[in-house]
């Protein structure tokens, strides 16, 4: 049985950044790259159609990507996010705690040890999303069983 693909909507201003993001993921992963050139139109493509995970840049016009997280959350969606950015996150003054994403990456560097870093990033953050939610699955079954009352 083939392995499923990894869904990842991949949002940047950057027609180049897309392909390149595209061209090197497949190489390191299973992946399937919807890409996005704007957080509207990112909000557009979640609102049909699900992911895996979300990777955005940071630094783009009208909607940058810390406000495209700050949407993504506020309507209670914990899908994995990671950011993809040449910006340094000390120039957005970016805590990766209080931004919510699961991970941030540098665009700068070796292109095979930066696109082999956001794979192996990638599949962490969506296992660890996928047994938090198997594991809140679990606890609400669990509970709906301790509910009943037998006699």
């Amino acid at each position: 049985m083939p392995k499923k693909l990894l869904r990842v909507l991949h949002v940047d201003d950057q027609y180049q950044w897309r392909n390149i993001v595209s061209d090197y993921l497949t190489l390191f992963g299973e992946y399937e790259i919807i890409s996005a050139e704007s957080g509207e139109q990112a909000i557009d493509l979640l609102r049909v159609s699900s992911f895996d995970i979300i990777i955005s840049d940071i630094q783009m016009p009208e909607m940058n990507g810390i406000e495209f997280l700050q949407i993504i959350r506020s309507c209670n969606e914990s899908i994995p996010f990671i950011f993809l950015t040449g910006t340094r996150h000390e120039d957005f003054n970016l805590d990766i705690k209080e931004s919510k994403a699961d991970f941030i990456v540098m665009k700068t560097g070796d292109p095979p040890l930066v696109f082999s870093d956001l794979s192996q990033k990638i599949n962490q953050a969506v296992a660890r999303h996928r047994t938090v939610q198997a594991l809140k699955k679990h606890q609400k079954e669990e509970s709906e069983q301790s509910s009943f009352i037998f006699i």
